[in-house]
C-alpha cells in the first residue's frame, strides 16, 4: 500500500500563475511549515510547464527561473513535506494549433475552442493519447514526485466563463465514435435523443479508457506515486470539491465537504478521499476569500468525516490579496497534526446507510441531499456509498439494518436480489425504480401506475396517528412535484390516504377535497418502506420539517444505538471507533448559518446517551491538550464554537 494509506495528509494547493514560476521557494516551504501541511499540490505540466521540459508538445513559463518545480521538490522533501504534481492536459497554448489541427476540440461550426491564449484538447486526440503520457515520463523519469494531479479530466462543453461551446466534432471523435456503435456523432444535448444516450456511454468509456491508459503508465513509472483526480476508478485519491458560485441557484447547500468525504470513504476500502476546499467565491473571484466560518466549517466537515485535509488557493502566499483564512487554516491543520492517529483510524459505528444516486440527474441528487440533512438533524449515524459501485453495495448492505435508496433509476437483478435477501428494511424514495417493475415488485411488492397530473393542491392525511407521532394537530401536508399511483401487494401495510385536489380559489370556492384510497407509503413490515412521491426534494427545496418528520415517523427504529443525542438540528454529529475500546464524537455548529450568510456561530448545547456502549473515561480533546470531562450515565455538554471533538473510552455492550 501507498504512503497516502498510512494517515489522512493536510494539502495545501496553490494553483499557481505563470509568473509564479519565479516565486521564493525558501518563503514557500517555510510557509507550508507554518501551516502544519504535510503535502503540497503545486502546477507541474500541460498548459504550461514549470520544470525546464524538453518535450515540444508544451511551453514553459516564460518566468520561469533555472528549475522552479524541481526545486520546490527538493525544498519540500527535506522538510518531509510530500509533493503532488498538478497537470492540465485540457488545454494547450494557442502557438500549436497550426502544427497540430488533429489535437484539439472542434466545436458545431468546425472551429477550435479558444480561451484566452489557450486552446481546448480532446480526450481522444493525440495529444491527450500520446502527449499527455510522454509528459508523465517525464516529470516522473527525472523528479521523485509522490503523486500526480489531473485537473478538468474528461470532455468540457462549457469554457471558463460558463460559455456553452457543444459536443466536439474533431475528426478523432467521429471516427471513434463510428467505431463504438456506428453512429455519427450528435450535435446536441437530447436526453431523449437514443444517440445522445449512446454518446453518453461513450464518453464515459474513452474517459475511464484513457484514465486506465495514464493509471497504469504512472504505476509502471513508479508505483509509490499516488493518481488523483475526479473520478472514482483508476485513482489512489478521489478528488472532489467544496466550493461556491455566485450564480449557484439556492438553497445553499452548506454540508458539501462531509457529503463528499462520506461517500468516498463509505464505499471503497482501497481509495481515500481528498476534498478540496475552495478559498475563493467563485472561478471569475479566484482573490477572494469566502467567509472565515464557512472556510473552516468545511475544513472541519472533511476532518470529522474522515477524509484528508485539502485547501486550495490561487498563486502564492506572499502575492495572494486575502489573508483571513490563513489563521482558521493553521488553526484546524494543527489541531489535526497533533491528533491525527485518531483522524486516520475512525471507522463507522452506522446502522444506516444512504445510496447516493450520482448520474441519475439533478432531481435523484435533490431526493438525496434532502434525505442526507433529514438524517443528520435527526443526529442518526450514517453511511454513503456510491449507486454506480454496485458491487460494492452488494457486499455491505448486510451489514446495516436500514438500506435507503433516493431516486435510484436502476440497479442490476443481482443487486437487487442482495438487497432483498441482506435482511436490512430497503427504504424508496423519490421514485426509486419508477421505470423498473421487476425491482419495485421484487423490493417493494408494488406497481406504480399514472402520474399524477394535477398535483399542485393535492394533500396527504396524516394517518394513523399511532404511525406519525410528529402530526397530532396537523392532519394535512401538502403534496408537490411528482407522484405517481400506486398498487400495493395486499400484505402491504399503506399509510398517508392522498386528499385529492380542489379549488383553491378564490375563497369562497376552497373546498370539494376528497380523500382517496390512494397511499403516499406502503410498507412491507420489517422488509421495506417505498415513497411514490419526493419527500427528500420537497425538504431540500421548500425546507418544512413536516417532510423530514414523515419520512422519520416511519424509519425503523434501530434496536441496538451506540449513541442517543438530543440537540439543536444545527448540531451536526460524528461518532467513529478509533482504536480499541475507543471513541472519537465530534460535533459540528452550524448555528451560525442564516440559509446566505455564515456567521459567528451561537452556544449550542447537547446531550448525549450511550446505550449501547458502557463507559469508562471521557476527554475533550483542545489544541493545547486533552481535558477530562465528568459522563454520569449521560454527557452534556456546550459547543461554544464550530467544533468540538471528544475522545470516550468505552466498552460495548
Amino acid at each position: 500500500m501507498g504512503w497516502w494509506t498510512e494517515k489522512r495528509f493536510r494539502m495545501i494547493q496553490n494553483n499557481l500563475r505563470d509568473i509564479d514560476a519565479g516565486m521564493d521557494v525558501e518563503r514557500y516551504v517555510e510557509t507550508l511549515k507554518e501551516f502544519g501541511a504535510d503535502v503540497c499540490m503545486v502546477g507541474c505540466g500541460g498548459i504550461t510547464a514549470f520544470y525546464p521540459t524538453q518535450l515540444e508538445c508544451q511551453i514553459t513559463s516564460p518566468y520561469l527561473r533555472d528549475d522552479f518545480f524541481g526545486n520546490l521538490l527538493r525544498k519540500c522533501h527535506e522538510n518531509k513535506i510530500r509533493v503532488i504534481a498538478r497537470f492540465d492536459f485540457s488545454k494547450t497554448h494557442i502557438q500549436f494549433l497550426q502544427n497540430h489541427p488533429e489535437w484539439y476540440n472542434k466545436s458545431i461550426q468546425g472551429e477550435p475552442v479558444l480561451y484566452n491564449d489557450t486552446a481546448a484538447v480532446c480526450v481522444n486526440g493525440p495529444y491527450q493519447q500520446e502527449c499527455s503520457l510522454q509528459i508523465l515520463e517525464e516529470v516522473i523519469g527525472n523528479y521523485p514526485v509522490d503523486g500526480v494531479f489531473f485537473n478538468m479530466f474528461g470532455y468540457q462543453t462549457r469554457d471558463y466563463s460558463n460559455r456553452y461551446v457543444g459536443i466536439c466534432q474533431c475528426d478523432s471523435c467521429r471516427q471513434r465514435f463510428a467505431q463504438y456503435c456506428g453512429m455519427d456523432l450528435p450535435k446536441e444535448e437530447k436526453e431523449e435523443d437514443p444517440v445522445y444516450l449512446k454518446y453518453k456511454e461513450f464518453k464515459k468509456f474513452t474517459t475511464e479508457d484513457l484514465l486506465s491508459k495514464i493509471y497504469h503508465k504512472v504505476k509502471a513509472l513508479n508505483p509509490e506515486v499516488a493518481v488523483c483526480t475526479y473520478s472514482h476508478r483508476n485513482v489512489d485519491l478521489v478528488r472532489s470539491e467544496s466550493n461556491s458560485a455566485v450564480d449557484r441557484p439556492y438553497p445553499f447547500w452548506m454540508m458539501a465537504s462531509e457529503n463528499n468525504v462520506s461517500c468516498v470513504q463509505g464505499t471503497f476500502d482501497d481509495k481515500y478521499s481528498s476534498n478540496c476546499v475552495i478559498n475563493a467565491v467563485d472561478i471569475f473571484y479566484r482573490f477572494m476569500g469566502v467567509s472565515p466560518y464557512l472556510n473552516e466549517l468545511r475544513l472541519y466537515g472533511d476532518m470529522a468525516a474522515g477524509g484528508n485535509l485539502d485547501w486550495c488557493i490561487i498563486g502564492g502566499f506572499d502575492t495572494y490579496p486575502d489573508k483571513r483564512n490563513f489563521e482558521g487554516v493553521k488553526k484546524i491543520f494543527r489541531f489535526h497534526e497533533k491528533y491525527e492517529d485518531y483522524f486516520s483510524s475512525l471507522q463507522s459505528c452506522a446502522s444506516i446507510l444512504l445510496v447516493n444516486p450520482l448520474e441519475s440527474g439533478a432531481e435523484a441528487q435533490k431526493e438525496y441531499l434532502g434525505i442526507y440533512k433529514m438524517l443528520k438533524e435527526a443526529h442518526l449515524l450514517f453511511d454513503v456509498t456510491d449507486v454506480r459501485e454496485t458491487a460494492i453495495l452488494e457486499s455491505k448492505a448486510n451489514a446495516y439494518a436500514a438500506v435507503i435508496l433516493p431516486g435510484v433509476e436502476e440497479l442490476p437483478s443481482s443487486t437487487a436480489e442482495a438487497l432483498e435477501k441482506s435482511g436490512a428494511v430497503i427504504i424508496g424514495t423519490g421514485l426509486t425504480f419508477r421505470n423498473s417493475r421487476e425491482n419495485l415488485k421484487r423490493l417493494f411488492s408494488v406497481t406504480l401506475g399514472e402520474k399524477l397530473e394535477k398535483v399542485r393542491g393535492s394533500y396527504m392525511l396524516t394517518e394513523p396517528k399511532k404511525v406519525f407521532t410528529h402530526f397530532q394537530d396537523r392532519d394535512w401536508v401538502y403534496l408537490d412535484k411528482d407522484y405517481y399511483f400506486m398498487q400495493p401487494l395486499a400484505e402491504n401495510l399503506n399509510y398517508m390516504p392522498l386528499i385529492s385536489a380542489s379549488m383553491y380559489g378564490p375563497p369562497e370556492r376552497c373546498f370539494g377535497h376528497e380523500v382517496t384510497e390512494q397511499s403516499c407509503i406502503s410498507v412491507r413490515e420489517g422488509k421495506s418502506i417505498y415513497y411514490p412521491w419526493m419527500p427528500g426534494l420537497l425538504y431540500y427545496s421548500h425546507g418544512y420539517e413536516d417532510y423530514k418528520n414523515l419520512f422519520l415517523d416511519v424509519l425503523p427504529k434501530q434496536e441496538k444505538d451506540f449513541i442517543r443525542v438530543s440537540a439543536s438540528p444545527c448540531a451536526e454529529v460524528f461518532f467513529h471507533r478509533c482504536g480499541k475500546d475507543t471513541y472519537l464524537l465530534q460535533l459540528l455548529n452550524y448555528s451560525g448559518f442564516n440559509g446566505t450568510t455564515f456567521y459567528a456561530p451561537l452556544p449550542v448545547e447537547v446531550k448525549i446517551t450511550f446505550p449501547g456502549l458502557e463507559v469508562k473515561r471521557v476527554q475533550h480533546l483542545k489544541e493545547d491538550g486533552k481535558r477530562k470531562i465528568a459522563c454520569d450515565r449521560s454527557l452534556k455538554v456546550c459547543v461554544k464554537g464550530l467544533y468540538m471533538a471528544i475522545l470516550i473510552t468505552a466498552k460495548e455492550k
